[in-house]
């Protein structure tokens, strides 16, 4: 196969596609709609929406006030560590490693230990468990348990029970992944499905047919012809879109979540194998009907194995990862495999040329 002859293919198709309106919109704007204004819509409410305090997640906590900001570390005098105590009063001491049970806390300065059925007050706690426990007036970090009451006290857990936006956070960005792959699967079905009944209708494909330009010459400029555009046009969107989210939650949380190596391998290897796999069966339906409405509406149902892979991510049952998009990609591979073989084989422009109805 002579590569300048299908370059030259690929050359006359897209000026062909210059003269059509329908095509070079679609080009354009399918891609950004879904690319660009779709993921904004669907991001911006949800990021003004966010809350800006943690949630701890302990169960039966219950937390009212905040301390005060004379608050002032308690002096101690005398330490217990490595020891258990209870139905006691502790006040002004340190307390390291210890097992507290049924005991009032005032003034102390606790660390690794475990706290129940207590009252303490006005004391600085780290890395501590309680249950059922009343808190005033205390500050504490690296904290842990049940049954809390905090009251006017600054307490910080180990716990943080995920936002709204956390949990739905993976869900929508797997989506928007998928909607930059749904695009170059989708967009061929308007290119590559002219490419055959549009030049026919046009009468314009029967001088190419009279060409010595061999088949597969021709079918694989007709295949990059629908190729080159809708992947500049689905590339150049997605630069566009997660530039755009990366700002915002740059700006918002201080963290970029999209430019991963899953997103990036998604765009060069899973994107490019469906844009295939569609322009291969879009030509294959072109060449077997007489009209261009009737080609796209078929060609639609070749989409049908990247629904499958969106309604599984979607549905929590295919978790997006390098290897499942390179699992994904090789699938796709080896269907445009088959596709490309089985096109070469049908495609005749003997029968295309004196079988068309």
């Amino acid at each position: 196969m002579r590569w300048t002859r299908a370059w030259i293919v690929m050359r006359k198709d897209l000026d062909e596609f210059k003269k059509q309106k329908l095509v070079v919109g679609s080009i354009i704007m399918m891609p950004l709609v879904l690319g660009v204004v779709l993921p904004l819509v669907m991001f911006v409410p949800m990021i003004n929406m966010t809350p800006t305090t943690d949630v701890w997640d302990i169960p039966q906590l219950i937390a009212t006030g905040y301390l005060s900001d004379d608050f002032i570390q308690p002096s101690t005098n005398h330490t217990i560590e490595n020891t258990s105590v209870n139905t006691i009063v502790i006040t002004n001491a340190v307390l390291i490693n210890a097992q507290l049970t049924d005991v009032t806390v005032v003034s102390c300065i606790i660390e690794n230990t475990t706290i129940s059925d207590a009252t303490i007050q006005k004391s600085i706690l780290n890395n501590t468990y309680l249950n059922n426990v009343v808190i005033t007036e205390s500050e504490g970090k690296n904290l842990d348990g049940q049954n809390i009451v905090s009251i006017n006290s600054s307490l910080t857990f180990t716990k943080i029970k995920p936002s709204e936006l956390q949990l739905v956070l993976p869900l929508m960005l797997n989506m928007v992944l998928m909607i930059f792959i749904i695009v170059p699967a989708t967009l061929p079905t308007i290119i590559a499905t002219y490419s055959i009944v549009g030049e026919k209708n046009n009468r314009s494909l029967e001088p190419l047919l009279a060409t010595p330009t061999t088949d597969g010459e021709i079918l694989t400029g007709k295949v990059l012809s629908a190729f080159l555009p809708t992947m500049a046009a689905t590339l150049f969107s997605f630069c566009v879109g997660v530039s755009i989210l990366d700002y915002i939650f740059l700006s918002r949380f201080g963290y970029i979540p999209l430019n991963t190596p899953t997103w990036i391998l998604a765009m060069l290897v899973l994107a490019p194998t469906t844009c295939f796999m569609s322009i291969l069966a879009c030509v294959i339906v072109s060449s077997k009907v007489s009209d261009v409405r009737a080609a796209q509406q078929i060609g639609g149902f070749v989409v049908m194995p990247v629904v499958v892979l969106m309604l599984g991510v979607l549905s929590g049952y295919i978790l997006l990862s390098p290897l499942t998009i390179v699992l994904a990609a090789a699938v796709y591979g080896c269907i445009d495999l088959g596709l490309f073989f089985f096109a070469r084989a049908i495609f005749n422009r003997e029968n295309i040329l004196t079988n068309w109805k």
